[in-house]
């Protein structure tokens, strides 16, 4: 299996396995390492890494998307309260009111999600491997092909 090291220490697959160093600064990977991992215990630890940088990617994008919808939220909130300052009538400010209520109740949910993104026990996304516990027993394993980290 062959991938891609930055010098930031990313990896990723390599979209050919026959490129070439050059080859592959040529089509933007300039300054990435191309290594190869040979064997099961190689290539069971770069799908690790792999899934933990996938996992982390995912974390930041629902973070973000978080944290923009927090400011429509906030605007919301500014527009209800101006609103209800403003005394129209009584029908409107409990409209506002109702609408506060509810604009804070989505701000509790929002940092709620944002907080369990950052708990490892509640992820969505893993390996088969990470998910499902390996027998202890010495002889549970005879005749099958070796799974996990050994």
């Amino acid at each position: 299996m062959v991938y891609l090291c930055s010098p930031s220490g990313e990896l990723e697959l390599a979209p050919d396995n026959r490129l070439t160093q050059k080859q592959l600064d040529n089509i933007g990977y300039k300054h990435w390492r191309r290594c190869e991992a040979v064997g099961a215990k190689d290539i069971e630890k770069i799908s690790l890494i792999l899934s933990k940088q996938l996992f982390e990617q995912k974390k930041k994008m629902k973070v973000q998307q978080h944290l923009r919808e927090k400011f429509f939220l906030d605007q919301l909130e500014i527009r209800c309260k101006l609103r209800i300052a403003q005394g129209f009538s009584k029908n409107d400010e409990e409209m506002n009111k109702k609408i506060l209520a509810r604009a804070k109740q989505t701000e509790d949910m929002l940092f709620a999600v944002i907080a369990s993104e950052f708990d490892p026990a509640r992820r969505s996304t893993a390996l088969e491997v990470e998910v499902r516990p390996q027998s202890t027993s010495r002889v549970a394993h005879i005749g099958q092909k070796p799974q996990g980290i050994f």
